[in-house]
């Protein structure tokens, strides 16, 4: 009887570790396509930059902020699609991913909230449309500030 009461207790405690682990296996990968949603967004926003000469606005509800899971487009009357469907966040619903513009819409920000929050990049309080975020990506001629804001 107390030889079957330790094999429990040893089954036990593999599966609470293994269960653990696996669970932070499952939080770092959704974080790696949440990085790798907003590198292909930004790879989009740097198109169109090149042909218009400035960012969509986050004041459009139509290109970004209002569109994640459809297309980024111009507003032409027959529009060019620079990303035929925006990534949406699938995981954590209470932080959809977060798209803000500079005034003159020459830089603009990403933001996206990570569950590993030991992760290296998820280290400030970036606040976005607000909603505090952990992760964000700017154009290449900006950076952020602790809050947020672009610069």
């Amino acid at each position: 009887m107390i030889e079957l009461l330790v094999v429990i207790t040893i089954i036990s405690i593999l599966t609470l570790v293994t269960v653990s682990q696996f669970q932070n296996a499952k939080k770092k990968s959704n974080d790696v396509a949440r990085k790798g949603d907003l590198n292909s967004v930004t790879k989009a926003l740097q198109m169109f930059y090149a042909d218009y000469g400035y960012f969509p606005s986050d004041a459009n509800p139509g290109q970004i902020n209002g569109n994640w899971g459809g297309q980024l487009s111009d507003n032409a009357s027959t529009p060019y699609v620079y990303m035929k469907v925006l990534p949406r966040e699938n995981y954590l619903t209470s932080f959809p991913y977060c798209y803000k513009t500079s005034v003159d819409l020459k830089k603009y920000a990403l933001f996206a909230q990570l569950e590993n929050t030991n992760d290296s990049e998820c280290g400030h309080a970036y606040i976005c449309n607000g909603v505090t975020y952990c992760y964000g990506v700017v154009s290449p001629n900006s950076s952020l500030s602790v809050n947020g804001s672009l610069q």
